[in-house]
């Protein structure tokens, strides 16, 4: 199970595109949480037991977490103790403060999870801006300290270029996973919809020339569709993206949500760490995926989308991802040819580590 826990609703940075912050005075939220972490850490482990799952990875989410490291080594000191699962420690991160947070939080992390914003990379349009030395110095951080893996995720907003920061930050990241902003209404859809399709294409290109010439750039959503081309693959039921079934948001105040977005109203509420969750009822076959040649490629993409947004905004987000799945189909026959001539390549397209990510953007 996936646990984000809400450090904070409180950000150090306005994210022209965020989807994750609210009015808290507003909805009567708390900026910080008002609940014990002990009877978190009773929450998670009668779930892990109701669920019979091993594994527990438990996201420092917000807002920003860093801003609030108290509350974090709190939590780990929680969480410290025997438990008949394993505990992963994710941090969920802007990166802006990584570089000056206590020591103890670098050591227990497992996994890093670092949002770029390409709006920030560039000052004058042109020159590489102190921002992303920043984030360089973040990476650093956690690397010095142990080897953990780092994705960089990055939110296509209508100002991104997707294929220039992707082809930046692979540099410097282990994985790259890349995300369609996630918006109820996108102003001027044809001219992000020419872009996106675009920058896609030529990312693509530059992929399959890495992969030509021995380079295995980890490219979450191509690996993903690649990786659900050369295995078996159920027609899927549920959401690949975990809503529903794998994640549970826990906000300030022990309220527990399917979805990070839209946590102001009840529209995802699935109980509280001390009523316990019960997950909606999915099935994929009862939404406008159930007759989708490309259902084993996308899972549905998003939960919260079908469940919160119109069915033209829906559609926007099937053609651009359906646009990708053909780049990936045709190329199959080169990409298979290449797996037999770099067998390792195999085992990273099965690479565990994509299902930190939603899988398709």
């Amino acid at each position: 199970m996936e646990y984000y826990i809400y450090i904070t609703n409180d950000c150090n940075m306005n994210c022209s595109y965020c989807s994750v912050l609210f009015d808290t005075q507003k909805y009567g939220v708390p900026m910080y949480p008002h609940y014990s972490f002990q009877d978190l850490e009773r929450f998670i482990t009668k779930t892990q037991a109701k669920l019979n799952d091993q594994v527990a990875d438990i996201y420092f989410f917000g807002g920003e977490p860093t801003v609030n490291c108290d509350c974090i080594k709190d939590l780990i000191a929680a969480m410290e103790g025997s438990h008949a699962y394993t505990v992963n420690f994710i941090m969920h991160t802007n990166g802006l403060l990584i570089p000056e947070i206590p020591q103890q939080i670098i050591e227990r992390t497992n996994v890093a999870l670092l949002s770029f914003n390409y709006e920030l990379i560039f000052q004058d349009d042109e020159l590489l801006s102190p921002y992303l030395g920043t984030m360089l110095r973040a990476i650093d951080r956690f690397k010095e300290t142990k080897p953990i893996p780092i994705i960089g995720r990055i939110t296509v907003s209508p100002k991104t270029s997707l294929f220039t920061e992707c082809c930046l930050i692979s540099n410097f990241v282990d994985y790259v996973y890349w995300q369609i902003d996630n918006c109820a209404e996108m102003p001027n859809y044809p001219l992000y919809q020419q872009q996106y399709k675009y920058e896609i294409g030529m990312l693509f290109k530059y992929w399959m020339k890495c992969l030509d010439k021995g380079i295995f750039l980890r490219f979450v959503p191509f690996m993903s569709a690649v990786r659900h081309q050369i295995t078996e693959v159920e027609t899927p039921s549920e959401f690949y993206c975990g809503y529903g079934r794998s994640m549970i948001y826990v906000q300030t105040n022990g309220n527990c949500y399917a979805c990070c977005d839209n946590v102001a109203t009840d529209s995802h509420l699935i109980g509280t760490i001390y009523s316990g969750v019960e997950f909606p009822e999915i099935d994929l076959s009862k939404t406008k995926c159930r007759n989708c040649s490309y259902i084993k490629l996308c899972g549905g993409r998003c939960g919260r989308m079908h469940k919160d947004f119109s069915e033209e905004r829906v559609s926007q987000y099937c053609d651009l991802n359906i646009y990708m799945f053909n780049l990936i189909q045709g190329a199959m026959p080169e990409i298979q040819m290449l797996i037999e001539k770099y067998p390792d390549y195999k085992d990273k397209f099965m690479d565990p580590m994509i299902a930190y990510t939603e899988y398709t953007a």
